[in-house]
């Protein structure tokens, strides 16, 4: 007898919705993501930039030069991993732990 439950989407990682904070050029940009291995790739990009913003070293970043995370709209987004431009936010106190969290309106 077959299992007659319904199926989730569970193995494409769709999930509930997160809307986190990315760095860009112009500064930070809220992006929705609802896929849970996208949320983790930008919490993996976030400790890459603290490591860089503590230490000075930008090698952990090196991973994320060609890599992009997919939005909720289905958009590709690809990470900052310009030094200068990410010290630059580091140093104008833009990028935060907290910082990768959208604020609540």
């Amino acid at each position: 007898m077959k299992n007659s439950r319904p199926r989730h989407n569970i193995r494409q990682g769709r999930g509930r919705l997160r809307l986190l904070v990315i760095p860009t050029k112009q500064g930070l940009a809220e992006v929705a993501i609802s896929d849970s291995a996208a949320a983790t790739r930008v919490g993996q990009y976030w400790n890459a930039v603290r490591w860089f913003l503590d230490t000075g070293d930008g090698s952990k970043l090196r991973l994320f030069r060609k890599l992009q995370i997919t939005n909720a709209d289905g958009n590709r987004i690809s990470f900052l991993t310009d030094l200068d431009e990410l010290e630059r936010l580091g140093a104008a106190g833009v990028l935060s732990f907290e910082s990768i969290y959208a604020r609540v309106r």
